[in-house]
């Protein structure tokens, strides 16, 4: 990481993203996507929470720029945006776990 300061706007959008990420269940749907894409039954049953519930973490994920979302007639997927996420993902487990 460079030693250059970020603007006001960039630790705002940062914080926001490592809140999303923060959280228990989001962060085991952000892992359990690390391994590929899944649908959203799927991703609920692994995560053990239900497919509302789920949805609902998701939309916030998605909503920072974490996961993708493509339906495939009554299916909806998910995959992490970028695989950069799963350095974070990483680095967590480094410093925590």
């Amino acid at each position: 990481m460079s030693s250059q300061i970020l603007d006001e706007h960039e630790i705002q959008r940062l914080s926001q993203t490592l809140r999303a990420m923060a959280h228990p269940l989001r962060y085991r749907m952000l892992c359990l996507l690390a391994r590929g894409e899944m649908n959203l039954q799927h991703l609920a049953k692994a995560s053990h929470t239900s497919h509302s519930n789920a949805s609902q973490h998701l939309a916030l994920l998605q909503d920072q720029g974490l996961v993708l979302m493509r339906k495939v007639a009554s299916r909806v997927y998910f995959r992490l945006k970028d695989p950069r996420t799963l350095r974070v993902l990483s680095a967590g487990r480094q410093l925590w776990a």
